[in-house]
């Protein structure tokens, strides 16, 4: 997102005063700011009109220093310009020679001085423009004094001014809606106008006998016009003390745009902002008596009912999923985006405002959870997972503080010998942390952001101490597998450290498998990541790709990767044995496989009936309880490194032929 969408403006309104001119200096007006933000992005000299009259004195002109002193020409000129029809929306190029005076704008002999405005129409009248200053040399001049920035930037000779008007106009258009919602008649449910004209013309709203509701621009998004989060909890405070009957409600929704930065890494940072500007007009155009939108920042909005029924609530909950995501046109690309929402009423669901705002937060988890791009309403059961979930983090962060989260290993074997292929690293929990956890909470916390370096780092250093531990025994053959948490594949040099550390502890990278999920091939800005994985396959590392059985996956991305094995869990293939077509599908796919000379690892098989009905698969190799169970790797070595075997009276005959073995070797871990 670009600057104007990530800053924080903190440039307040002068109080209401009755005589403004008491004043020892002069307060910066709404526009100024506005101004000072527009330059840092256009990076030319820019200036915005307001209120475009035929009498100069009505009409507001703001300019960069730079610029200041061909105020008094740009102002007449531009007021010319403004009573010409408007030609659509889009931007406008005027060629113009100022009468020379000093300033650093003043064009060299050779070029000529453009004029590059977007005019802000309502109702047919031009209420503002805004626009930049810029020296260039053209080819010809026949398109103008008038020409659209289309046939008017083709005949500019200079390639960065070129560049730099695009750059204005993809922003112009961005940045325009939301200024013009706020200098509109209607904007927040209130007509916000400016102060007499002989006086300081400050923005101020309606009620002027109180100081206490004048606007900062703190109150205003300058991105998308939406009030921010400055005067939130004051809002939702107001809603619920105007709670005076049992049946109405007060409603709080939170909304997030998925995969923000998947849009700016695809479609460029721009594209991100009129995405941001899209939900924003959306959201705008429900606001009603009753209903208040706002931007909290970055992806994230919230919309406010007040005054509500628990139909309209369901209602809205229900149609606002498909109405903000319509496709968004920017540029040549179209851009699809999904929303997740999360809903929590009063009284129903909180007894006041942070309440009200830790559920509807509770509910936005849940709906992320769920796979984004849908809605839910919160309830009890959300609490008591995120309750669970906080309480799980907390103890596994101490736990991973504390070392008490070890490595275990779980064998996978050959179908057609039923020897050990490989070993697969996991992490090893303590008992305090399997006590909390349920179903996927485990996973979960590998994959997420907060954990997965340490435990990254943690199995990794497991591995390359096992692969010593291994060479020289009858266990060398051994390949050793590690599913990287996504977070860490994600992050920059990955792949060049896990290089780095096999090189440097000399052990074989062509016994290193890495194991990665599908999902991260079908981002946006995957081919960084294909780039980077196949340079480390270059090395040796071999690599598994998981959840292959969720779909997803194209031919080119088997044509870019070397992959080496597909991972099927053994209960998502069952549940897809059910429906024969599919069912035929997947054994096609998987002989598609075989074809590319990618074997198949078919995992958590837990009985012989599971084992049976997925032989059809034809996969070289299996894992699971119903195999092997996860071991510590001192056990899996005493086995098959010193023959001690896990039963008593076999453990007792070996330990008499291997008496001389005193200690296992000091690079074992475990």
């Amino acid at each position: 997102m670009s600057e104007a969408g990530n800053t924080k403006y903190n440039i307040e309104y002068p109080v209401y005063r009755t005589n403004p001119h008491s004043a020892e200096t002069r307060q910066q007006p709404f526009a100024q700011s506005v101004l000072r933000v527009y330059e840092k992005l256009f990076e030319l000299p820019t200036f915005i009109m307001i209120n475009p009259q035929d009498d100069l004195h009505d009409t507001e002109l703001f300019v960069s220093d730079s610029i200041l002193p061909l105020e008094a020409q740009l102002r007449a000129l531009l007021t010319k310009i403004t009573e010409l029809p408007i030609c659509g929306d889009d931007v406008q190029i005027f060629p113009h020679r100022f009468r020379s005076e000093s300033t650093s704008a003043t064009p060299s002999q050779s070029a000529t001085q453009f004029i590059a405005l977007m005019p802000l129409s309502l109702q047919d009248r031009v209420i503002a423009v805004v626009g930049i200053l810029c020296n260039a040399e053209t080819n010809t001049s026949t398109h103008f004094p008038r020409a659209h920035f289309q046939s008017g930037s083709d005949q500019l000779i200079n390639a960065d001014l070129t560049k730099k008007l695009k750059s204005f106009r993809n922003l112009a258009r961005i940045l325009v809606p939301g200024l013009l919602r706020i200098l509109s008649a209607n904007d927040l449910n209130d007509t916000l106008r400016i102060h007499d004209p002989a006086s300081a013309r400050y923005l101020l709203p309606p009620q002027q006998s109180n100081p206490r509701e004048i606007f900062t621009v703190c109150n205003i998004d300058p991105l998308t016009g939406l009030r921010t989060r400055e005067s939130f909890e004051q809002l939702i405070s107001d809603a619920i003390e105007s709670v005076t009957d049992p049946d109405q409600r007060v409603a709080l929704f939170y909304v997030d745009l998925d995969h923000l930065k998947v849009i700016n890494d695809a479609h460029g940072h721009a594209a991100g902002d009129a995405a941001l500007v899209a939900i924003s007009d959306r959201l705008k155009q429900m606001e009603c008596e009753n209903i208040t939108a706002l931007r909290l920042g970055g992806d994230e909005f919230a919309l406010l009912l007040e005054d509500t029924s628990c139909h309209q609530i369901r209602a809205l909950l229900e149609e606002l999923p498909a109405t903000l995501s319509h496709p968004i046109y920017h540029e040549h690309s179209e851009i699809r985006p999904k929303v997740s929402i999360g809903a929590a009423v009063f009284p129903r669901h909180a007894n006041n405002v942070k309440e009200l705002q830790e559920s509807a937060d509770t509910a936005l988890y849940h709906a992320k959870k769920r796979g984004r791009n849908r809605a839910s309403l919160f309830n009890q059961v959300m609490r008591t997972r995120l309750d669970r979930q906080v309480t799980l983090q907390r103890t596994a962060k101490q736990a991973l503080m504390q070392n008490q989260v070890g490595t275990v290993f779980q064998p996978i074997r050959t179908c057609k010998t039923s020897k050990i292929k490989m070993l697969e690293a996991r992490p090893d929990w303590p008992t305090q942390i399997l006590e909390i956890a349920r179903g996927s909470d485990l996973s979960k916390i590998f994959d997420s952001a907060s954990f997965s370096d340490i435990l990254g780092d943690t199995t990794i250093a497991a591995i390359i101490h096992t692969m010593r531990a291994c060479q020289n025994t009858s266990m060398e053959p051994w390949e050793f597998l590690f599913r990287v948490p996504v977070p860490s594949l994600l992050k920059e040099g990955f792949c060049d450290d896990l290089s780095y550390l096999l090189q440097e502890n000399n052990v074989q990278p062509d016994k290193f498998t890495l194991e990665i999920p599908s999902r991260v091939l079908l981002r946006a800005n995957a081919h960084i990541l294909i780039s980077q994985l196949n340079e480390l396959t270059s090395t040796g590392v071999k690599l598994c790709i998981n959840h292959f059985d969720s779909g997803g996956l194209k031919i080119e991305h088997f044509q870019k990767l070397n992959i080496s094995y597909i991972k099927l869990h053994a209960g998502s293939v069952e549940k897809l044995f059910e429906d024969e077509k599919t069912a035929r599908l997947l054994i096609a796919a998987t002989e598609f496989a075989h074809a590319l000379n990618i074997e198949i690892i078919l995992s958590e098989i837990k009985n012989a009936h599971t084992e049976e009905k997925l032989e059809e698969l034809g996969a070289e190799y299996v894992q699971g309880e119903f195999y092997a169970p996860e071991q510590r790797f001192s056990e899996i070595y005493k086995k098959h490194v010193l023959g001690i075997s896990q039963d008593p009276i076999q453990r007792a005959k070996s330990s008499i032929a291997h008496r001389r073995v005193s200690r296992l070797p000091s690079s074992m871990i475990n």
